[in-house]
């Protein structure tokens, strides 16, 4: 006899239009809408669990099925100031640990914004703001560091190139009302 997986996903603005993929051993089983809820059958033993939406994946989660029983998970994505993840926890409320997902580097997007910053300092602050993100995730180990310089870099000149831009508005608005 088969176990359950039931996986609710919570709603959430942010996403809402893409469904989440459920993952079972390394291969998609589900795609799951915001505020929906998906079961499926699973084999009795031990299987690895994780969701996915865009580039924000859960951690891989190692779960026992017993044969005949039902495991209730909630995936929802957390929104954080520098970071965003997707996460899995049981329907108590717990939060599944597991292997985390790594995921790939920005540093030649960064290394763009950074450089359009002095032309737009928009795109500057941009490069900043996603370069912190980066770098936090590469000292957690969740993001590939091979890109560590070109982020370090992409993120030096964003700020740089933001701060040129601002200091170019204030001065244009106090030589503009003498």
């Amino acid at each position: 006899m088969n176990a359950q997986l039931e996986i609710t996903r919570r709603p959430h603005a942010i996403g809402w239009a893409r469904g989440a993929r459920i993952l079972v051993d390394g291969s998609e089983v589900a795609s799951i809408g915001a505020g929906k809820t998906a079961t499926l059958e699973i084999p009795p033993g031990k299987h690895v669990v994780s969701a996915a939406l865009g580039g924000c994946s859960s951690a891989a989660n190692t779960i026992e099925f017993a044969s005949g029983e039902t495991v209730r998970l909630d995936c929802k994505l957390k929104m954080g100031l520098f970071s965003n993840t997707f996460e899995l926890s049981s329907a108590d409320g717990r939060l599944l640990t597991g292997t985390p997902v790594v995921a790939k580097h920005h540093g030649t997007m960064l290394l763009i914004l950074g450089i359009l910053g002095f032309f737009l300092g928009i795109l500057g602050l941009a490069a900043l703001v996603q370069g912190i993100a980066d770098l936090n995730k590469m000292s957690r180990g969740q993001m590939d560091r091979s890109g560590e310089l070109l982020t370090w870099i992409g993120t030096i000149l964003g700020a740089i190139g933001f701060l040129v831009n601002l200091l170019l508005i204030f001065a244009s608005f106090a030589l503009g009302h003498r």
